[in-house]
């Protein structure tokens, strides 16, 4: 936001962070800023949307005002103990602060601020956006407007995620700027979660704050009627109808997204308003221009401002409540260039329009109102048709109270895709024991019915298919019925009694699971599919409509009949009113199918997104790197070394991409026994991402497998500096100190790997070797047995303790032991080489 800080008509930019401090860049008036915050005193610490400058004590000088984010949660939590435990005080205190909502400082004349958030009570914006200041009462001092809620989801409990966003976002987040898993788990989680219909700092009322003339203000919201409980995110002002008072347009995020709110507050004092155009020096639109009003009530200044609050713009109108005022109205306009205009003895109640260096100006009277607020005259002869809100008191609100219901979302949604999907591939057998492929369908355009017997629709719905598909079985539509919950003795039961001759298929986990997925991806709301859902393909196999709910056979009719061959097309059905797009051609984000596919472990699905991915960009080292992970899963050892040393030589949009597949590459070299390479590649990752926990590790590793022990313990440690948690670093740094004979700080590591991971089999079973090494032998036996009940699976153990029994002379408990794992790997040879020897 742009203000005049010091006075002298140099626009000053006040620049609002979101997770962060704040600039106030001083215009030195010579082409060039200096950010002064910190001496000014302005710097702030919060997650900030908006600033607005005003005179909020009418001393001649401009305050600040800015939007940052209120959470009672964030309050809570922030001030527990336990909370950033390890952060200096200094940042715990920022934290702190980071949560106790917006801020209002008050110019000292001097060059500095003072925060008077505290005293003047205008700290409480819950999660602000837009805030801005006009003079709604006409009293000659500004008020405050702060729109206000992140995502109100659909959950009848309305249960917040903002206690989760501080536990487990903010209060992981690392104090030094590297990548943290705990912190990025912690997004992904909440950014799920609200995808899933949660509410995050939802159902929050926008607030306005009435100035009190003495420094203070207070929460008069509800009074006059401006506490919407919308998602808030910006408004406008303008006298839209000419009567003398602002009308506020509020913009939000979900609906109504549009509130025009109209001010019918009753004996309001009068009003100026002044339209300024600019000549000679200064801008045509006179941006930057300060016009100061004189009465006998006192003086103000406002300057015509570009841009407003948060993405938006009043309208250019000099807007002045006047008080008391019973004379005519001197004003002074200082314009852009520096000039200086005097305007005399102005009646009130009117627009002034002024144009610089003229001494000609002209006046207009305000449309008159009636004594209840409304106008006199409607020119149209009827109401406005947008809703309306009242001022003066809570009797006169006429908007409906938008929390008295829940948000319920649609049962039947049809949508066309604005880019067609591939559908994915399956092979299923219908109830004759007939195979079925996406690919066999191609040429055909196609429906997959996806539904469960516990819908009450499951029958009618068969039949609508049956018929559709009879009638359209020349056109060439192809319907497949897959059941996702039912035996197939109740799916043969189902198409008899309903004399079902469409395919019924039993869809497995993975199928269902994968189209699930795909639904999930389809939507920004990622909400699991609804049964019944169907998908209509075109001869390609794509997947271009989604249908939700009980079918509708003719709008499927004549969807397959008229299915969109080109962008303009696709475009045209899946926009809900026509319109002009300088958009070429949607393209789908293909990486986030890839990466929701391979994370599920759906490695062929995910290979096919990535595929796509290049296709549409073969320049993307996210795609090469996902397309090599996935050869990596699926054992094609010289694809993922050639897809990711692509990787390393293509443009990264992702600062871990690089790194990453220079640590892949290592560890294809390691499986190669090629541990030259291996630490080669792993010092590259860990030169581009000197935190890259799982490079140090590896590259710890490849050194202990060339026995450069010192080398090893040194990136070990630095491992362990990365995360002093990580169980991977601690038992490798343990065991390299095993193998230089420091065996009380082996110890130490070892049983700090299993503090943080206690079924660690290798850790287990180490930490009993070095305690046989050690003479301690009871604690010998201890490890190896809990290695065994932690991790039946690992042999080590085993033999371990077959070994220490055996030299104990206790033949009878070796052999147990060596039988326990031959249950456990009946072809053990080494176990069944052991028993050999001990009935010798």
């Amino acid at each position: 936001g742009w203000g005049d800080y010091d006075g002298n008509s140099w626009p000053d930019l006040y620049v609002v962070n979101d997770f962060g401090k704040k600039n106030l860049y001083r215009n030195n008036g010579d082409g060039t800023f200096t950010d002064i915050a910190a001496q000014a005193r302005v710097e702030d610490v919060g997650a900030g949307m908006s600033v607005c400058s005003f005179d909020y004590n009418n001393d001649r000088a401009e305050d600040v005002y800015v939007a940052n984010m209120w959470t009672a949660a964030g309050n809570r939590v922030a001030t527990q103990e336990i909370f950033q435990r390890d952060a200096p005080q200094n940042v715990r205190t920022l934290y702190r602060k980071h949560a106790m909502g917006n801020s209002l400082f008050r110019n000292n004349g001097n060059g500095t601020f003072g925060d008077t958030t505290a005293k003047s009570e205008v700290g409480m914006g819950r999660w602000s956006w837009s805030s801005d200041a006009w003079d709604f009462d006409h009293d000659g001092f500004a008020d405050i407007y702060v729109t206000n809620g992140m995502i109100s989801g659909p959950s009848r409990s309305r249960q917040d995620l903002n206690s989760f966003f501080w536990r487990q976002v903010v209060a992981n987040s690392p104090v030094d700027a590297r990548p943290s898993q705990d912190y990025e788990q912690g997004w992904n989680a909440i950014n799920e979660l609200i995808r899933s219909d949660g509410t995050w700092s939802g159902f929050e009322r926008n607030v306005f704050y009435a100035n009190n003339r003495d420094g203070t203000f207070s929460d008069v919201s509800g009074a006059i009627g401006l506490d919407f409980i919308e998602d808030g995110r910006a408004f406008a002002l303008s006298d839209f109808d000419h009567d003398g008072r602002l009308e506020a347009f509020v913009k939000n995020r979900n609906s109504p997204q549009l509130r025009l709110a109209k001010n019918v507050m009753k004996g309001l004092p009068p009003s100026i308003a002044f339209r300024l155009s600019g000549r000679g020096k200064s801008n045509r639109d006179a941006i930057g221009a300060a016009v100061t009003v004189r009465t006998e009530e006192g003086q103000q200044t406002r300057r015509l401002q570009a841009g407003s609050g948060f993405l938006s713009q009043h309208s250019k109108d000099v807007f002045f409540g006047l008080g008391a005022v019973k004379a005519p109205v001197h004003a002074s306009v200082r314009w852009p260039s520096g000039a200086v205009q005097e305007i005399r003895d102005l009646p009130v109640n009117c627009r002034v329009w002024v144009v610089e260096g003229s001494g000609e100006i002209r006046t207009e009277e305000f449309r008159a109102q009636k004594s209840d607020g409304s106008n006199v005259h409607d020119p149209q002869g009827q109401k406005p048709s947008s809703p309306v809100a009242s001022g003066g008191t809570a009797k006169a609100v006429s908007f409906p109270r938008a929390d008295k219901k829940i948000i319920s979302l649609p049962t039947e949604v049809e949508t066309w895709l604005i880019a067609p999907l591939p559908a994915p591939t399956f092979d299923l057998s219908d109830l004759s024991g007939r195979a079925h492929t996406i690919s066999g369908l191609k040429g055909s355009r196609a429906l997959l019915h996806f539904w469960t017997a516990e819908s009450n629709s499951h029958q009618k719905d068969l039949k609508a298919l049956h018929e559709l598909y009879k009638t359209q079985a020349s056109g060439g539509l192809y319907v497949l019925s897959l059941n996702t919950d039912s035996r197939e003795e109740v799916l043969r039961a189902v198409a008899q009694d309903a004399k079902i001759s469409i395919p019924i298929l039993r869809a497995s986990d993975d199928v269902a699971a994968i189209y699930n997925l795909v639904f999930r991806q389809l939507f920004d709301r990622h909400r699991d599919m609804p049964l019944p859902c169907s998908f209509l393909l075109n001869e390609k196999g794509e997947i271009v409509k989604v249908y939700q709910g009980v079918i509708n056979p003719e709008n499927i009719r004549r969807d397959a009949a008229r299915i969109p061959e080109n962008a303009a097309e696709r475009l045209a059905k899946a926009l809900p009113f026509p319109g002009v797009s300088d958009v070429s051609e949607y393209r789908r984000n293909y990486l986030s199918f890839g990466s929701v596919f391979y994370q599920r472990g759906y490695f062929e699905q995910a290979g096919s997104s990535f595929e796509l991915a290049l296709h549409d960009d073969p320049s993307s080292a996210e795609a090469l790197y996902g397309m090599g992970s996935v050869y990596l899963k699926q054992g094609k050892q010289a694809e993922a070394r050639e897809t990711f040393t692509r990787a390393t030589k293509a443009h990264a949009s992702y600062p871990e991409t690089l790194p990453n597949s220079w640590n892949n590459l290592g560890l294809l070299a390691t499986r190669d026994q090629h541990f030259d390479e291996a630490i080669r590649c792993f010092q590259q990752a860990v030169r581009l991402s000197p935190a890259h926990l799982i490079a140090l590790d590896n590259l710890g590793n490849a050194f202990r497998q060339e026995k450069k022990w010192d080398e090893a313990r040194a990136i070990l440690e630095r491992a362990i500096a990365v995360n002093p948690k990580d169980p991977e670093a601690n038992y490798s740094l343990g065991m390299v100190l095993a193998q230089l004979n420091n065996t009380e700080e082996a110890f130490k590591y070892l049983q700090r790997a299993l503090q943080f991971r206690p079924d660690y089999p290798e850790a287990l079973n180490n930490l009993g070797v070095l305690y046989l090494r050690t003479g301690v032998k009871e604690k010998a036996i201890a490890s190896f047995q809990e290695c065994i009940r932690a991790a039946p699976a690992f042999d080590q153990a085993y033999l371990n303790l077959a070994k220490v029994y055996a030299l104990e002379s206790d033949p009878d408990e070796a052999r147990a032991v060596l039988q326990a794992l031959l249950k456990q790997h009946p072809g053990h040879a080494a176990a069944k080489a052991m028993l050999t020897q001990l009935e010798k």
